[in-house]
């Protein structure tokens, strides 16, 4: 004979297969979804937001700086262009340094990748959110910039040359991204925000200062700074071998290692 006993186990495990058989497979999350998680993660934090409010205030310093001491010679967007892209390239790295260590020394690692278990696309979606970040910033930036240009030449009557604005801004842009790509590579092998930040700061410093005096001419070879301006100049002075050498040692291996490492580095 049958016992109730006997039924309601048989009958619970019934129940719970008809329960999980009805349920609609679980979906992977799509790239673009990380990519907006991770952008949204960089500005809905105090830090971000500061950073960010920093730059555009450091840019506005900058440009009305640059309006009061016109040169004698002429004004041009250029001039004003550089001005306010110094506090881009100087602070908005520091976000880009923060978006890969902050799983790390917030102790969010363990939720981040239980929920997204596929490492290297998480990390790369950081990549591709800083960089997006950097051209709305940037973009922001180069607004404000073409206003003070504009309003400057009114009020003093002086014709403000716009020529080739389109290279100007193109170097601009690849210049910034190519910015915050290194400072986030620094972050991805070096998990500790203020560890990384001192090295993204100090050891391309430390190279284009020391460099020269021990290598003479042979330290562009790895002078990233000097890499980076002449891509924003858009001109590499017939220097296309040191350029890339440099971006690809300061850059681009730092990425790769990044990637690897942050693969293989044990969540906590």
């Amino acid at each position: 004979m049958t016992t109730v006993t006997d039924v309601a186990p048989a009958t619970n495990a019934k129940h719970r297969s008809e329960v999980a058989t009805s349920l609609p497979p679980a979906r992977g999350q799509s790239f673009l979804k990380l990519v907006t998680i991770e952008l949204r993660k960089s500005v809905n934090t105090r830090s971000g937001r500061v950073l960010i409010a920093a730059i555009l205030l450091v840019a506005l310093a900058a440009l009305t700086w640059q309006a009061t001491h016109l040169p004698s010679r002429g004004a041009g967007f250029d001039g004003f262009l550089g001005a306010a892209s110094t506090g881009v390239m100087l602070l908005l790295p520091v976000i880009g340094v923060m978006a890969m260590t902050s799983e790390w020394t917030q102790r969010t690692a363990l939720t981040t990748f239980t929920l997204s278990p596929r490492r290297v696309r998480v990390q790369l979606a950081k990549f591709v959110s800083a960089v997006v970040l950097s051209v709305v910033v940037m973009t922001g930036v180069v607004a404000v910039a073409l206003a003070t240009t504009a309003l400057t030449g009114a009020l003093t009557d002086r014709t403000m040359s716009y020529a080739d604005l389109g290279g100007q801004l193109l170097g601009a842009y690849l210049t910034v991204a190519l910015n915050v790509v290194m400072g986030a590579a620094f972050g991805a092998v070096i998990p500790q925000t203020a560890v990384a930040l001192l090295a993204f700061f100090i050891a391309p410093t430390a190279w284009s200062l020391a460099g020269p005096a021990l290598f003479k001419d042979n330290a562009n070879w790895l002078d990233v700074f000097g890499a980076l301006g002449r891509i924003a100049e858009r001109d590499l002075h017939g220097m296309v071998p040191e350029t890339l050498t440099a971006v690809g040692v300061w850059i681009v291996l730092p990425t790769v290692v990044g990637l690897w490492a942050s693969s293989r580095r044990e969540v906590k």
